[in-house]
């Protein structure tokens, strides 16, 4: 019989909710992460880790009955600051529990850093050797001891609600008499583990251990105070969200267990097959995480609204990459007038989309990489892809750096997680699919034979010798006979150039590159289905599902062209239909800072031999132009990171988040986001009436080398924590940076 205490009454946890009734949601929340994740226990190697969560969940915010606390949340209108850490004293309460030392330091610590890590402690909380800190902990200590027989009479419920959340009685605590029973856990714990960090003398705490533990505790806590008690379920059944005649792939990837390969053209229902697999590899209870890896923001926004679609369920799906915000602002703005509301909105879905929360999550690999240089919650982000499914969608699109982070992270995931890996592509050159079997362990293929293949032949090849600028005639001419035509260039400048030129006489035409701000990029998407001419860089690549009569490109590694040409003649092979890609042998000089030119030769030399590109023939192309794998700086980029990631990766353990490793995670992204000088008062303006997402419309990247050339000519300028670039803008050219630097913007 569950004792006779009133939750509704008592010690606050905010001001319109008890402790005890915090603690219940998360322990509700804890119930279903439980079932969602019942092997954890074996792979973190603790017998007892549900009760050790429990615990640490039951106890995590009894330091909010300190007076002061109470004083804050009940005088709000006050603007009442309590200024210090409740998981300080909350902690302590571990003097209870009947365990061994290390698991009560272990709970403790899952306690005292479930706001702040141990390093934020140090610095400002630290009861050791701090004399400051010992009498401040001391003082906030004897705050409890109004409302301490109070706090005492809440262990009471252990049993029950063990009982009835947990799935099995726990009693193994004793009451404490005062105050002064209760531990100092940063001495006592945090200190110890933050020394022995440092020495490298790591326990199954600095592993898997304390990761799951720190990871579900916040999770719990998070989504108990989000008001969401359960972690949503998948898919019952992915077939009948997909009721079509299925292809020979999409058959073999619902019957596919574990990992696998999957090689389809572009177009072919790659998807489809791809959730059929994350089906197939469910648990009973659908409970699985299944994250959809793509690379580039746009195409990722168009799958998150394509499922969402599909499933009849936004709840379900999550979206996370760097311009998530401002993408939800204009998808929600259409039908929330309100501002504010707006932004509380987006404020809750991107929150979920961070937490244990929805089963599908389409984002970059860049959001997954986060958690391998312990960034902020990374504790949370391991914990949720235990037992998840992951597919990479085009993993060819990824320079040989990344490429070999990616190949790291997997064989952690695949290792010591409990994961599966789908890895898709249209073109993906033997050597990189060698290095993942070997690494992953993966034997499985899907793939069409080779009768099917040649049924989906849409393109027929022709080298045009020379350059793009001077062989606009035929482009003119195509444009003249009312065909749809499709230009792509490796730079941004060479697509600005040639846009100029072609677009006089062409109304219905736009340029697409990765230096328009984002207000201007999205109404050029919007625009995309029904343009007569489309001038590009690589973001069209993989990016956008649109459709052209025929294709004009600088030359580029063949796995890059066989993307463009999947935006041309899409569907051919439905109306028995082939369309010319023309391929100019010769690029611009900068084209050498983006792709190894020796490939890029390779490349042209093998497509002069081919008219017809049969899709069963595209294979072996690729494989004899990669036959020597990553050369030159490529190999030398990926091999550094197989060298010295594991070292690193070491460094990263639960409880501390490491500056300098947060950092190398950041030195990734060679990028600054700016805005145009000539948008600076709209942009200000903006920020002042709080529309912060309309003025992240103001945003645009440019890499690392441009950024610092502008800078040293003094065209950039500082405001608060805004860069502004004094250079020419124009809403269908984008940016104008006349003179490109090495360090050249390939998207």
């Amino acid at each position: 019989m569950v004792p006779q205490i009133n939750t509704e009454n008592g010690l606050l946890a905010k001001p319109d909710e008890t402790i005890l009734q915090h603690t219940e949601n998360a322990l509700k929340v804890f119930k279903s992460i439980k079932r969602a994740y019942e092997n954890v226990p074996d792979l973190c190697g603790t017998d007892n880790f549900w009760e050790h969560l429990f615990y640490s969940i039951f106890f995590h915010d009894f330091g909010k009955g300190a007076v002061g606390f109470q004083e804050m949340l009940i005088n709000q209108e006050g603007n009442l600051r309590w200024k210090y850490r409740h998981e300080m004293l909350s902690a302590g309460f571990v003097s209870a529990l009947n365990y061994d030392d290390f698991y009560k330091k272990a709970i403790g610590l899952a306690i005292i850093t479930h706001h702040k890590d141990i390093n934020k402690l140090r610095e400002r909380y630290n009861t050791f050797p701090s004399p400051h800190g010992k009498k401040l902990y001391q003082k906030k200590l004897k705050e409890l001891e109004p409302n301490f027989e109070e706090l005492l009479s809440y262990l009471e419920l252990i049993g029950p609600w063990s009982e009835e959340y947990l799935g099995y009685e726990l009693n193994n605590y004793t009451p404490i008499s005062s105050i002064g029973d209760l531990k100092d856990v940063y001495k006592y714990s945090a200190l110890p583990y933050y020394l022995e960090w440092e020495d490298e003398e790591y326990s199954t705490l600095h592993g898997k251990y304390g990761i799951f533990l720190k990871g579900f505790v916040n999770a719990c806590d998070h989504l108990a105070s989000g008001s969401k008690y359960e972690i949503l379920e998948g898919i019952q059944d992915m077939r009948s969200i997909f009721d079509f005649e299925l292809r020979k792939v999409q058959q073999e990837a619902l019957n596919t267990n574990g990992s696998a390969f999957l090689t389809s053209p572009t177009g072919s229902g790659k998807t489809e097959a791809s959730l059929f697999w994350s089906d197939n590899n469910q648990n009973s209870s659908k409970s699985k995480r299944v994250f959809y890896l793509l690379p580039y923001t746009a195409s990722i926004n168009a799958m998150y609204k394509r499922l969402q679609k599909d499933f009849g369920n936004e709840e379900l799906v999550g979206l996370l990459h760097g311009k998530a915000s401002y993408f939800l602002y204009k998808a929600l703005s259409d039908d929330i007038n309100d501002y504010n509301i707006t932004k509380n909105k987006i404020r809750d879905i991107k929150g979920l989309s961070k937490k244990i929360y929805r089963p599908y999550k389409i984002l970059t690999p860049f959001q997954i990489l986060k958690a391998f240089f312990g960034t902020r919650g990374f504790e949370m982000q391991l914990s949720e892809m235990t037992n998840g499914l992951f597919i990479l969608d085009e993993i060819h699109a990824y320079d040989a750096h990344t490429t070999s982070l990616i190949l790291e992270i997997l064989k952690i995931l695949k290792n010591n997680y409990n994961t599966e890996i789908l890895i898709m592509s249209a073109t993906l050159p033997t050597f990189i699919k060698n290095l993942f079997k070997d690494n992953l362990g993966i034997s499985t293929e899907i793939r069409m034979d080779e009768n099917e293949l040649e049924k989906f032949t849409r393109h027929e090849v022709n080298i045009i010798h020379g350059d793009l600028l001077n062989n606009l005639d035929s482009i003119n001419e195509d444009l003249d006979e009312g065909k749809h035509v499709l230009v792509v260039c490796n730079t941004v400048l060479r697509a600005q150039e040639i846009f100029e030129e072609l677009s006089v006489d062409v109304e219905n035409s736009a340029l697409l590159h990765s230096r328009f701000m984002l207000r201007d990029r999205e109404e050029i998407e919007k625009s995309l289905d029904d343009l007569d001419l489309l001038v590009g860089t690589q973001a069209i690549e993989v990016s956008l599902d649109i459709d052209y009569d025929v294709l004009y490109s600088e030359p580029a590694p063949i796995d890059a062209l066989i993307q463009r040409f999947g935006r041309v003649n899409r569907k051919g092979w439905n109306k028995d239909k082939i369309a010319t890609v023309n391929i100019f042998s010769e690029g611009s000089e900068k084209d050498k800072y983006i792709y190894n030119p020796e490939i890029v030769q390779k490349t042209v030399k093998s497509l002069e031999n081919v008219d017809i590109l049969k899709e069963n023939i595209i294979q072996k192309l690729v494989d004899d132009i990669y036959a020597d794998g990553y050369i030159g700086k490529d190999k030398e980029d990926f091999d550094r990171v197989q060298k010295h990631f594991k070292s690193f990766n070491r460094q990263i353990v639960p409880f501390i988040n490491d500056n300098e490793s947060e950092m190398e995670f950041y030195s990734l992204f060679q990028s600054y986001e700016v805005v145009p000088f000539k948008y600076k008062l709209d942009y200000l303006e903006e920020i002042e009436e709080g529309k912060y997402y309309e003025a992240m419309s103001y945003f645009l990247s440019i890499n690392i080398g441009q950024f610092k050339k502008l800078e040293k000519e003094g065209n950039v300028e500082l405001d608060g924590k805004t860069y502004f670039v004094d250079t020419k803008y124009d809403n269908k050219l984008g940016l104008m940076l006349e003179k490109e630097n090495n360090s050249v913007e390939i998207h």
